[in-house]
């Protein structure tokens, strides 16, 4: 039957060996993977460039087998509207960039199966921000901040101590005030403010400030931290929507500046995991029975729920620990499913033997410290 049938091409297969300093096994990859390749390239990224265009003017899936050069190749996919046709896969540091370099033909087939298998729909909710900023500190330089802010966003500046302080021209609320609880995410933080006072509006000189009082609360969209205190919120890294910037770091206040202005809109947050309440062994008739997934969540999403836990989707940022250490399996990854990350190690599995590979080993990492360290060796 022609590869044409029914007007759908037949993916093309792009290997490379980076100007030769890698040994790649076309036979081998093409046995493993069920594609063809015509032949392999030297320098697919510069010289040989033409040949991943026509590849791409064809109209099939196009896989070319270099993750360093994927930037250069997506941007030539966009230009020929070909984006979502394109797949970049790393087998030159995973697999070709090694003692045993020479004989990676498995599982360089097995890395190229593996990526060609369909991502799982992300189940997700929507995250809005009206741009509500509040930012949190002391001095001239909260309030030079939030004055940078206003005219992109509806800022309150909330200073921790009242000061004798020119009031700024531009359009903000100011405030004094120490947070005592801050709870929430991005689009919908609530804080707690002792020994709060507005500004007194009136009068000629530096700020004045009415009678402070204890236990205010307000709501906000996104929180600028220039205190330079303990964090807020646990796992701040974590947390979006919570920006977090030593003071005397001139690079980090402008980095927080730059985020800050990008966070209005709706935007598409992954559910990262399922939970299961009636297997949950949290409690029984009001007796206690397991805390781990409280004890262990970093971001403080999880709360007790009657006789099981809630967890709260907006918090979560998805690191699975809950998932590692629930004793009974009512909270699962599902960013991805965990059926899909079993089918990713059977294919990888059974792509590698099928090609003559023997004992296979599994590393598994993480997408940034653990893949730049692979990079790196």
């Amino acid at each position: 039957m022609s590869g044409d049938t029914m007007g759908e091409r037949m993916p093309e297969l792009l290997l490379c060996d980076c100007l030769g300093t890698q040994k790649v096994d076309r036979e081998a990859i093409e046995r493993g993977t069920g594609l063809s390749c015509a032949r392999v390239h030297s320098h697919l990224c510069r010289r040989e460039a033409g040949v991943v265009a026509a590849a791409l003017k064809r109209g099939g899936e196009v896989i070319v087998a270099c993750g360093q050069e994927a930037p250069l190749f997506a941007e030539l996919a966009e230009e020929l509207d070909a984006a979502d046709r394109l797949l970049c896969v790393d087998i030159r540091d995973r697999a070709g960039w090694s003692d045993r370099g020479a004989e990676a033909g498995p599982k360089m087939a097995a890395l190229i199966a593996e990526a060609r298998l369909p991502a799982p729909p992300v189940p997700v909710i929507d995250v809005e921000s009206q741009g509500r900023c509040l930012v949190y500190g002391r001095g001239e330089q909260v309030l030079d901040v939030a004055a940078r802010l206003a005219p992109h966003l509806g800022v309150t500046c909330l200073l921790i101590e009242p000061e004798e302080i020119i009031p700024p021209t531009a359009d903000m609320t100011i405030a004094t005030g120490r947070i005592r609880t801050l709870t929430g995410t991005l689009g919908r933080f609530r804080f707690t403010v002792d020994a709060f006072a507005e500004v007194e509006p009136g009068g000629w000189g530096p700020l004045g400030f009415g009678e402070p009082r204890d236990g205010a609360e307000a709501e906000g969209d996104i929180i600028v931290d220039l205190s330079g205190g303990t964090p807020l919120v646990p796992a701040p890294e974590k947390r979006d929507g919570y920006l977090r910037a030593d003071p005397g770091d001139p690079v980090a206040v402008e980095r927080a500046l730059f985020e800050a202005v990008q966070l209005v809109g709706t935007f598409e947050k992954p559910l990262h995991v399922r939970l299961e309440e009636s297997l949950c062994a949290h409690s029984r008739a009001g007796q206690t029975g397991c805390t781990r997934c409280l004890d262990v969540c970093p971001t403080g999403a999880i709360s007790p729920a009657g006789d099981s836990v809630a967890i709260d989707p907006h918090v979560c940022a998805g690191c699975a620990g809950c998932h590692a250490v629930c004793p009974s399996g009512a909270a699962s990854s599902d960013d991805p499913p965990l059926a899909h990350l079993f089918l990713r190690l059977r294919t990888l599995a059974e792509t590698f033997a099928a090609t003559g590979g023997e004992a296979p080993r599994l590393l598994v990492h993480d997408e940034e410290h653990g893949a730049e360290m692979i990079r790196l060796a």
